[in-house]
């Protein structure tokens, strides 16, 4: 098999974002761990399934998109398309982040509700953020196939993100 570096790159940057945010609780200060911790079980207990509608999942389409089209836009110039692989580690970070406050702030079931919360979503989305970064770096263009597929996916883990996890939280969380 012949070693390419660009999924070496990507695959680094992935990793390293994913480790980075999962150790990052540990280096909280006790303020900001005792705030977010607050915040967390406030989130968790007054979580309401009766408020999704149309600006939920709107406002998940910019969130999941606005990724994406950072990504693409770092096929613009050359010069700037290793900012896409800056861009998915930060991405990577911010939700092992979550889910390693979820597990600190829950315990062990944290862990299925890191997953439920953030999880689905995320095993449609990251995907697609490490492709495009990856096209990114080949040099490919962004063909209208990849747009359609990456738009249908965030489409999709916009509606998981706005009906389907809140609602398998809260059957967890009882």
């Amino acid at each position: 098999m012949k070693w390419n570096r660009n999924w070496t790159l990507v695959t680094v940057s992935l990793a390293l974002g994913l480790l980075s945010g999962a150790i990052r609780p540990l280096l909280l200060d006790e303020a900001a761990h005792t705030e977010l911790m607050v915040s967390l079980h406030r989130f968790a207990a007054t979580l309401d399934t009766g408020n999704m509608g149309f600006a939920e999942i709107l406002m998940n389409l910019l969130r999941y998109g606005r990724m994406l089209i950072l990504i693409w836009a770092c096929a613009i110039t050359p010069k700037v398309r290793f900012v896409a692989l800056l861009v998915l580690y930060m991405r990577a970070m911010a939700l092992s982040f979550s889910a390693a406050m979820m597990i600190v702030a829950f315990g062990g079931i944290g862990l299925g509700y890191a997953f439920m919360l953030y999880g689905l979503q995320n095993m449609i989305t990251m995907p697609i953020y490490v492709y495009a970064t990856y096209v990114i770096l080949q040099k490919r263009p962004i063909t209208a196939k990849l747009v359609v597929i990456s738009l249908a996916g965030i489409v999709v883990a916009s509606i998981i993100a706005t009906y389907i996890a809140p609602i398998l939280f809260v059957m967890i969380r009882r």
